[in-house]
């Protein structure tokens, strides 16, 4: 019903955060690590195969919908799926875990939903075949994942933020060090300074873009992608 399907933004963004302290994985502390296993997630595979409903694949946190939003250039989101794939296995291999280093065994949680659940067993495969980890997968409902996931009891957190209000501070807050939602504890001092800066600057746009750049560059989270709403509507209403 090409007439009545209709797909709009939903400003929340999906993510999988790292869990940056000591009760995670050695490997997460290694920068090369995260940005091997970000880039070797076929955002397109989960998008267009696995949820079908109209979203894009994400690089950068921010949703692209979001007013105002500039979005930045993120150089591994140029790249074909290929490039980054062979990227990733460079950078897993000079970390030295994987394949051909140490094994590297993830735990990976979300919350109780057949979406989640797809999505990570799909990611989980990807990493399997690409870079030799293997992920033992665990869900749990939403007041036990929160409370683990709170704790740092975890070393990838199935992860999404909806945004508070339209305007890119409501996504990029997150990433702060004390914020709350930061589960993953990724901590930056020069994003803090940027973000505390962007609240009274009359163009916050040029920090928004550093924050994002810093983001990808260190792999803080791995972004997938933004969330959709759809629907049918009768096209005489």
């Amino acid at each position: 019903y090409p007439d009545e399907a209709f797909v709009v933004p939903r400003l929340c963004s999906y993510y999988y955060a790292f869990n940056h302290t000591d009760t995670g994985h050695p490997a997460l502390q290694d920068e090369r690590v995260r940005e091997a296993l970000s880039m070797s997630i076929d955002r397109d595979v989960i998008t267009q195969n696995v949820l079908k409903g109209g979203q894009l694949a994400a690089y950068n946190f921010t949703h692209a919908a979001t007013a105002g939003f500039e979005m930045p250039e993120i150089e591994y989101g140029t790249w074909s799926q290929a490039e980054r794939d062979a990227k990733a296995k460079e950078l897993m291999a000079d970390a030295g875990w994987g394949t051909g280093g140490e094994p590297l065994n993830l735990k990976l949680i979300y919350n109780t939903s057949e979406s989640h659940k797809a999505i990570a067993t799909v990611v989980s495969q990807m990493w399997r075949q690409k870079l030799g980890v293997t992920t033992e997968l665990a869900n749990f409902e939403w007041k036990t994942y929160l409370e683990i996931r709170g704790n740092q009891e975890f070393d990838i957190g199935r992860s999404a933020w909806c945004g508070d209000y339209n305007e890119a501070s409501t996504f990029l807050d997150l990433v702060t060090t004390t914020h709350g939602a930061n589960d993953g504890k990724y901590s930056n001092a020069r994003v803090d300074e940027l973000m505390a800066a962007s609240k009274t600057a009359e163009n916050p746009q040029e920090m928004y873009t550093e924050v994002e750049q810093i983001l990808a560059e260190e792999m803080g989270i791995a972004p997938i992608y933004p969330y959709t709403q759809s629907f049918m509507k009768k096209p005489d209403i």
